[in-house]
Formats: structure tokens, sequence, C-alpha cells
């Protein structure tokens, strides 16, 4: 029982890491190479506020938030959606370069030491169906469910969200009747870095961050969006939970050191099983 609980709640923080790059891919096809930078950026402004203002870092994390999907936006606008309509393999070039220039301005900033956001919940525990678990670990999988499901019914179910389904499914056709595809676009990456930097906030809470740890996260981020279907906001979910629950798994009876070689294994089977993921259905050619 202790293993699982504390598997659901690692894999419960997961969510909120690996959203922001299901959203990009599933609405612009494009895979967003500075995600894990994107995390670390808004860990890293979160402490910045916490510093400046005080107050509590879970608070302070919306309006860094906010200040990230800002930024993102004319990038996305300005940068990266010109690159998008010329070449389908530019964007990941294009963000790969983001993310190195992301890494090197948070190095110079704050040098390499990692950093994590205190708070009297951070180090608390609670009792859980008989298991000590960690509060923080608890709130991070409240928010990140809250996360999941708000994204989803933004897409689903708002005016913003057709939109952004018609401009993702044939953008030529939406421009013609009225939709502004550019804007559109840029304003899914600036959704999608918000959340990123509410999930690099939940992560400097848990755990720390470090300029340095935006590639760990990016893969753990692929794998949990990978076996949940590329584009599933549902899957990422499913996904991160499983990737939690194996790995906590795997490190209570093999060993720390092999999780991640079960985790990717995990992943190898299920796309030997179902290319598509678990909760994307396959595309006709």
């Amino acid at each position: 029982m202790e293993v699982i609980v504390n598997g659901l709640l690692t894999g419960g923080l997961y969510p909120a890491t690996a959203l922001g790059l299901s959203v990009v891919f599933g609405t612009l096809r494009m895979v967003n190479l500075a995600h894990g930078e994107l995390l670390m950026v808004g860990a890293y402004l979160t402490s910045v506020l916490v510093v400046a203002l005080g107050g509590d870092p879970l608070l302070l994390a919306i309006p860094a938030a906010l200040i990230l999907g800002l930024l993102a936006y004319p990038l996305q606008r300005f940068v990266l959606t010109p690159v998008m309509v010329r070449n389908a393999d530019a964007p990941v070039t294009a963000t790969f370069g983001v993310s190195i220039a992301l890494q090197s301005i948070l190095l110079l900033v704050f040098t390499s030491n990692p950093r994590s956001l205190n708070a009297p919940y951070a180090t608390a525990q609670l009792e859980v169906l008989g298991v000590g678990v960690r509060v923080s670990l608890l709130i991070a999988t409240a928010i990140a469910l809250a996360m999941v499901f708000g994204v989803h019914l933004l897409l689903t179910r708002t005016r913003f969200g057709s939109r952004v389904r018609a401009a993702a499914n044939d953008a030529d056709a939406a421009g013609l009747v009225g939709i502004d595809v550019k804007h559109t676009f840029a304003m899914v990456l600036g959704l999608a870095a918000a959340v990123a930097a509410m999930g690099g906030a939940l992560l400097a809470l848990s755990y720390s961050a470090s300029p340095s740890g935006g590639m760990t996260w990016l893969v753990t981020a692929f794998t949990v969006v990978v076996i949940g279907g590329l584009g599933s906001v549902r899957g990422t979910l499913v996904g991160a939970l499983l990737v939690g629950l194996v790995q906590t798994l795997a490190s209570r009876f093999i060993g720390a050191q092999y999780s991640d070689v079960v985790v990717f294994g995990l992943l190898i089977a299920i796309l030997l099983i179902r290319p598509e993921g678990l909760f994307t259905k396959a595309r006709r050619a």
C-alpha cells in the first residue's frame, strides 16, 4: 500500500510537467524541445517573486505563470509560427535553440546551484490510508488534476477551444472563415508556457529546480505524453500516473538505479502494441 500510494502521488505530479508539451503537440503538431527549460524558468520566476514579495509559493506561481505565458506569446507568433509554415522540421531546431538560450540565461543569472521553494507544508507529512505521504505531493497532485481537467474543458467546451481545433485541423480553412491563426497558435503556446510555469513551481516545491535540469524533466514529460498518446490530455493524466507507479515499484523491488530502465522498457512495450499511445486513435494516411 505504501508503494502504491507514493507511486500514484509521484505520478500525480507528472501531469503538471507534461501537460504543456501535450497541448502544443496536440494542437500545433510541434515538438517543443524547450519545454523542460520552460519548467525551470517557471520555478525560478516563482522563487524570484517569493524573495521579492514574500508569501505562499503556490499563490505567487500564478503571476509567474502569467508572466511566462505573456513572454511565450511573441515567441510563437513572430518566431515559431513563421518557421512552421516553411518546414515541418524547422520548429524542432528552433525550439532546441530556445532551450539552449533559456538554459544559458538561467545559468548566468542564477548560477548552477539548485533552488527549492520553501513553505511550511513542503516537508510536512500526512497519513493517507495508513501511509505517511508528503503534503507537497498531495497538493501537487490536486493542482495537476485541476489543470488537466481545466485545460480539457477549455479546449473542448469553449469558443477558444473551437478556434484552436479548427486552426489545428486546417489552418488555411480556418483563416478563410475569419480565425486569426497566428494569434490562436500564439495563445496555445502562451497557455502551454503558463501550465509549464505552474508545473515548475510544483517541482521546486516538492523537489528542486536547476538551470540544467530541464532536459531530465523533458525526457520524463516525453515518456508520459508518448505513453498516454501524443496530444491527448486525458492520456497525459493516465500516462503520468502509470509512469509514477512503475518508477516507485521498480525502485522498491528492483533498485532505484533500474527504475528508468523499467519505465523505458514499458514505453517500448506500449509503442510496440499501440504505436499511437494509449489514448490516441490511429490516423489513416
